[in-house]
């Protein structure tokens, strides 16, 4: 890591106000005085300007003429010098009152902050085989323990080594952890040359499918796999997963890691994810990682969260998703078989669309079962679709309509240079808050999604123009607004091709209001364009509180007795006007 440049011996540390009598005194300008010798006038002639006296003791604001400062100018230079002083101080002390603390959250020694993804001290590495511990015996040294303060009350961390994948081809995994419940941290690791076709999941926490044998609809048991944490980590394959979270196991976190699978056309198989948390897992957090999936010939997942519906028992619960960065990915993030899984703050994207397959890439997908889920605050750009809101063929002709995603919420998200930007299908109660779409290239809503349309369908608080697909059916579809003007009438448009329809309402006296339309088919490549008429909405009003929160901040404070002590420091000793010569 780059040393400090404030530690440098070459920097000199700004002087403190106590410091200054160490200069000594500093000289005071003395007072001018002049001693003119009275002489008569010369006699001269009157002339206009006779009205005009200048006085010879009056205050004068301009300089000499030989370029010299007036004597109050000189003066007032020590002055000027203290108050951008005192500034300089004072904003420095708020810049040390606003800078980051270390992340002291998991108790014990503190841990370096994850804000950044990846390594946080690549050069310390040290090589070590591949780790396997079975139960909470195995945390020794030579399993990769350092030291303490995992914590509960400080267990262990495993940190700063290297795993050379090319050295054990034969490993299904770098480390694996399983059958404990001991707070363990995996810290400041790395995997390279994770290519090997024996090699699956670079870090692996649980049991191997097939081995676990109490699947509960509660967090797991003891017997299972719980607290463990990845932090700050850095794997690259070629083959396998990134993270596998294994069933039943239970209080997990993922943060901050950098993750790179890139399958290729000889070690690559579809569907490889980079961070993949499989079903019946709980209370699993997955934040501020950045994955990089690119792979020009296979289907690749980013963020994986629970897989494919098999049965009630085996949902997973408390999935999150939060601030990470997806990049690459046929599939950005994929929520299947849970409950109330937050995605929130994430970030997805292609710097070129790597897949060729129908339907991909996409950023969100949502599927499979995934009930309440909540959709938040994402932004996407550069992808066939933004969002997808779904069931899945397959397991329609399985299970039926248990494998709708219904009552998901997608508010506050932000999709560009797409597509479609929302495609929903075959589920109930869908809600679209405040979504954002710019360049949209086909329609910003489609409402076909894995072969049938949605049901209870809301669409809230969504700029207008806004374009709808229904190449199936005729949708139902209920249109609100909250910030509209309170007490007037609006009419909403949808125009398709040549057919235009009307549906008007009145809002609240708050600016609430809504209107149920139907949604017409529109087969082919047509569209129904919605526009809305009315009174423009009343202007934002000022937020007080955070305009307070400005002026509570440290370096406002700054500001504000920089800005005093430099106006007492101008105001101290101002000159008093010349006596009158007698």
């Amino acid at each position: 890591m780059a040393s400090d440049p404030r530690e440098s011996s070459s920097m000199t540390p700004p002087l403190m106000p106590w410091q200054l009598g160490s200069l000594g005194s500093i000289p005071s300008v003395p007072q001018l005085t002049e001693r003119r010798i009275r002489e008569s006038a010369p006699t001269r002639i009157a002339t206009s300007s006779d009205s005009f006296t200048w006085h010879p003791h009056r205050r004068s604001h301009a300089r000499r003429t030989d370029g010299s400062g007036s004597s109050q100018e000189t003066k007032r230079w020590p002055r000027i010098l203290g108050f951008v002083s005192v500034l300089l101080l004072c904003l420095s002390w708020a810049g040390w009152l606003t800078s980051p603390a270390p992340d002291m959250t998991r108790g014990g020694q503190p841990i370096l902050s994850s804000q950044g993804a990846g390594l946080i001290a690549p050069s310390i590495l040290r090589p070590h085989w591949p780790i396997h511990i079975t139960n909470a015996s195995g945390f020794n040294a030579s399993n990769g323990v350092r030291h303490g303060s995992g914590t509960a009350s400080d267990p262990y961390v495993i940190s700063d080594w290297l795993f050379n994948g090319s050295a054990y081809p034969s490993s299904t995994a770098m480390v694996r952890i399983e059958n404990t419940d001991q707070h363990v941290i995996v810290q400041n690791c790395q995997v390279i040359h994770f290519d090997s076709t024996h090699q699956f999941d670079a870090f692996y926490v649980g049991k191997y499918p097939g081995e676990n044998t109490t699947p509960t609809i509660a967090p797991p048991l003891i017997d299972l796999t719980s607290n463990v944490t990845f932090l700050n980590n850095d794997i690259e394959s070629h083959h396998g997963y990134g993270i596998e979270i294994a069933e039943g196991s239970s209080h997990i976190l993922v943060r901050g890691n950098r993750v790179d699978v890139h399958p290729d056309a000889v070690l690559g198989a579809n569907y490889t994810y980079g961070i993949n948390v499989a079903r019946n897992t709980h209370a699993v957090t997955v934040e501020n990682n950045i994955v990089n999936a690119a792979s020009a010939r296979y289907i690749t997942i980013g963020i994986h969260l629970s897989d494919y519906y098999v049965g009630e028992q085996r949902r997973a619960s408390g999935l999150v998703a939060r601030n990470n960065t997806v990049i690459d990915a046929s599939g950005g993030i994929h929520v299947e078989s849970s409950r109330s899984t937050l995605v929130e703050g994430n970030t997805v994207y292609q710097t070129t669309l790597n897949s060729r397959a129908a339907g991909w890439p996409r950023a969100i997908t949502v599927r499979e079962s995934a009930l309440n889920a909540r959709i938040v605050n994402n932004t996407i750009r550069v992808e066939a679709i933004g969002i997808v809101i779904g069931a899945s063929t397959l397991g329609w002709n399985v299970y039926g309509p248990i494998v709708a995603a219904n009552n998901a919420t997608l508010q506050d998200n932000t999709i560009s240079e797409t597509d479609t930007g929302i495609a929903i299908g075959n589920v109930s109660g869908t809600r679209i808050v405040h979504a954002t779409f710019m360049n949209v290239a086909r329609c910003e809503l489609d409402l076909r999604e894995e072969n049938g349309p949605p049901e209870g369908l809301t669409i809230t608080d969504v700029a207008i123009p806004v374009r709808v697909r229904s190449p199936a059916a005729t949708v139902l579809v209920r249109w609100s607004w909250t910030g509209l003007t309170g007490g007037a009438s609006y009419r909403l448009t949808g125009a398709t091709g040549t057919t235009t329809f009307n549906a008007s309402f009145a809002t609240s006296s708050t600016g609430a209001g809504s209107v149920v339309v139907w949604q017409p088919q529109t087969p082919g490549t047509l569209v129904t364009q919605y526009t809305l008429a009315g009174p423009p909405p009343p202007g934002p009003l000022v937020d007080l509180s955070g305009l307070l929160a400005v002026f509570e901040s440290p370096l406002a404070v700054a500001v504000v007795v920089a800005v005093t002590v430099g106006t007492a420091l101008l105001a101290v000793r101002r000159p008093r006007k010349h006596a009158r010569m007698r």
